[in-house]
């Protein structure tokens, strides 16, 4: 759903069997386990997600439409859970929580050309889970740019965004790191209608590319993830769905993969 881009960045603490802290850093794109100090040799690590984000709350205080510019504040809300999952010498451990994070940003609206659109954006809020008493702070700011063809019978579009995020409170993350997205989604009609809305659907694929991003282990060193994966399905109706008051132009459900890292993701917006 494409009404605000919605982003959720959450870096969360919590205790394994009443122990030691292990620490759970995770945003929109990455999520990884850190064991407790007295966990052992670490072995490997990996988490496992469901996750449920960019909910398209927001408001246009200048709309683009026959304007040089535009401007949009959004309300991002995401949640999930996720299992983690690591061997160490002493044994495996696994951690099951949910999450919640709510970071509202503002947006400016750039036309490049006929199809392109220029997004520079800026994030603040705060993230939380169901067993840690941590909230942390995040922050975030970066450029996005969507274009969109219609080379008949396809709908398609295609996407990019730079963003650099904050390391956050939590020791789990030693430094501020950046992500470079591309994404694509193709959709064809398909035959059916909701009531008077026409019904397409279709395929998505986003890759992501992390650069400094090292989740510290406390016991082996650190971690470093680079590479992240999604695909799936993606629908969409003409007139745009709504929910309540809310615009639904975009779901996807779609499999995420990468460095340590797994989940099944329900989108909904076009992340660009």
């Amino acid at each position: 759903m494409r009404t605000a881009p919605l982003f959720a960045l959450i870096v969360i603490a919590l205790a394994v069997g009443g122990a030691s802290r292990s620490v759970f850093a995770q945003d929109e794109d990455v999520d990884v386990a850190l064991l407790p100090r007295d966990a052992g040799t670490i072995e490997d690590v990996n988490s496992n997600s469901v996750q449920v984000y960019r909910f398209p709350i927001s408001y246009n205080i200048r709309r683009l439409e026959d304007k040089p510019w535009g401007l949009r504040v959004y309300l991002p809300i995401s949640f999930g859970t996720y299992e983690l999952e690591a061997a160490t010498d002493v044994g495996d451990f696994i951690d099951r929580i949910g999450s919640i994070a709510v970071v509202p940003g503002v947006e400016f609206l750039l036309p490049v050309g006929q199809r392109w659109v220029v997004k520079p954006f800026a994030e603040v809020g705060v993230g939380d889970d169901s067993v840690s008493d941590t909230t942390q702070v995040l922050y975030s700011a970066g450029l996005r740019a969507r274009a969109e063809f219609e080379p008949r019978p396809f709908d398609v579009m295609f996407g990019g965004a730079f963003r650099y995020r904050n390391n956050t409170t939590s020791q789990a993350v030693k430094n501020w790191y950046s992500t470079v997205e591309v994404g694509a989604d193709a959709q064809l009609p398909l035959g059916f209608s909701l009531g008077s809305r026409a019904a397409h659907g279709g395929l998505y694929a986003i890759m992501r590319h992390f650069t400094d991003l090292e989740f510290e282990l406390i016991t082996n060193g650190p971690i470093n993830i680079e590479w992240n994966y999604e695909v799936g399905l993606s629908f969409s109706t003409e007139p745009v769905l709504r929910l309540w008051k809310i615009k639904l132009p975009w779901i996807a459900l779609g499999y995420r993969f990468g460095d340590r890292q797994s989940g099944v993701r329900l989108n909904f917006t076009f992340p660009f």
